[in-house]
């Protein structure tokens, strides 16, 4: 997935002008050499982004405002894989709070949400889940700083490829004007409403307010639309459904469930699969994949192409199934249904 975003990122940037032909690297190598110095290291990579054509005085004002954050290090390490269940998860984020004041920011934002759909083919309640389940709509942003969080990481010799290119990024917003000096984030140098990295920021920030800047931390418009238009190129595809809750009888053959086992919805019904409302909302022939992230007596749901956006967005397979479900729920959908399942699963028993 690393080599992905690192070549995906390269070629974006080269086709659209933001790395000149001549400060060509080599694709999923580190920018310079990690570890080290930490001033030192701060030196070679800003070597790296004036090649860029990034203004020098902007590089050297972000080295300046980049200190070595132990901070962030102890967190990078400690990331680990869920210990709550589903259900426990996705209680606690499909809550209350959430699910009404989405409904009342899709409202006032109604005239951005339809501009979004318009232009890219997201619908409000898909950026409205990802707005919530990052930030809370913006009122939880994180209070690292980002120079020195994205130069911390892109020192460190676990994912120097992606931070260095995150770095330099960043430095160039702030060439730009996009961010200043002093801006904080999550710990990984995410920023802003919807938690992008300053790459996506460069590629897809978009001014959804008109006022001329593109600022994902204040502006709630600017945030909508540019989440829009990353999602349309993550591969989001208009007037198609993500997930869908079905239901079955007991006696339905369970090692059909999970990734590597889709087949088509038409496959299936003939299985004994039915839409919990009663109608499906896509084509017979369309692939579905049948997810029980609680195992059987658990929500059932089939993810359908779209769902491949919230893998890509977070890799988290409780993350990504909650974020589908709250959007569905924001989309009118009934909390789903559930039977004394299991505690928590295994990845294997979860897909």
């Amino acid at each position: 997935m690393l080599k992905n975003f690192i070549l995906k990122r390269f070629l974006i940037f080269l086709s659209i002008g933001l790395i000149p032909f001549q400060a060509f690297d080599a694709i999923g190598a580190p920018l310079v050499a990690c570890g080290g110095s930490f001033n030192q290291f701060l030196q070679r990579i800003a070597v790296k982004a004036i090649e860029r054509g990034i203004d020098k005085n902007s590089v050297l004002l972000a080295l300046k405002y980049s200190k070595h954050s132990k901070k962030v290090l102890e967190m990078d390490r400690k990331q680990r894989t869920f210990r709550l269940s589903f259900l426990d998860f996705s209680q606690r984020a499909i809550n209350t709070y959430r699910l009404k004041n989405g409904t009342k920011n899709i409202e006032r934002h109604k005239k951005i949400f339809q501009l979004a759909e318009s232009k890219y083919g997201v619908p409000a309640e898909v950026i409205t889940a990802f707005w919530a389940m990052e930030t809370d709509f913006g009122a939880v942003q994180g209070k690292f700083n980002t120079l020195s969080s994205l130069a911390t990481l892109a020192h460190d010799c676990r994912r120097p490829e992606m931070f260095q290119e995150e770095y330099v990024s960043a430095m160039a917003l702030l060439a730009d004007g996009v961010i200043q000096k002093e801006i904080t984030g999550a710990w990984a140098g995410e920023i802003g409403q919807v938690q992008m990295l300053p790459s996506d920021i460069q590629i897809f920030g978009e001014d959804g307010d008109g006022d001329g800047v593109v600022d994902l931390k204040k502006s709630a418009q600017d945030a909508i639309l540019t989440a829009a238009a990353l999602i349309s190129d993550m591969g989001w595809i208009p007037n198609q459904p993500w997930i869908e809750e079905v239901i079955m009888d007991s006696s339905f053959p369970w090692e059909k469930a999970g990734f590597g086992r889709e087949r088509t919805l038409d496959a299936w019904k003939k299985l004994g699969i039915k839409s919990r409302t009663g109608s499906f909302k896509i084509n017979d022939q369309a692939i579905a994949t049948l997810l029980i992230p609680q195992g059987r007596k658990g929500p059932k749901f089939l993810a359908y192409a779209n769902f491949g956006i919230y893998l890509s967005w977070n890799d988290s397979f409780i993350y990504t199934v909650t974020a589908a479900h709250l959007a569905s729920r924001l989309a009118g959908a009934k909390k789903f249904l559930t039977n004394d399942p299991e505690d928590i699963l295994k990845v294997e028993e979860m897909i």
